[in-house]
């Protein structure tokens, strides 16, 4: 069982991750996960603090408007699913994703272990590319 403090917690980590992205903050976005975090999308892993900050230095730039979680706990931590519609700052059209993630507490703060996006596509189906 997950407390109130763990759940706010929770959203927080959420939150900082879009607007981290949002304003381009690469850095507080990588510390959001842990030192051997998964990061799944487009049909790729990225693995590592390092790989991550990779992958979104050269990720599209934009704003990320996220819908309300469902955290459900679990023995390492908690599994949380999340709603996202990204719009690129350059105007192209709009992504709708789901986030399906697990978050652990490391080093006295929630993290993600692993983050993975798919898409939602014109039919409804969630796959790797949008």
């Amino acid at each position: 069982m997950l407390s109130t403090e763990d759940r706010s917690a929770i959203e927080d980590l959420l939150s900082r991750y879009v607007l981290s992205l949002d304003v381009d903050d690469v850095e507080t976005m990588v510390a959001l996960f842990t030192e051997d975090g998964v990061f799944r999308t487009y049909g790729r892993v990225f693995t590592g603090r390092e790989q991550i900050r990779r992958m979104v230095a050269g990720a599209p730039k934009g704003l990320h408007l996220a819908g309300r979680s469902l955290i459900t706990p679990d023995a390492d931590g908690a599994r949380v699913r999340q709603q996202l519609a990204f719009f690129p700052a350059d105007r192209s059209p709009h992504r709708l994703a789901i986030y399906d993630d697990v978050v652990v507490q490391a080093d006295g703060q929630w993290r993600f272990r692993v983050r993975q996006c798919r898409f939602l596509n014109e039919r409804g189906e969630l796959g790797d590319r949008p």
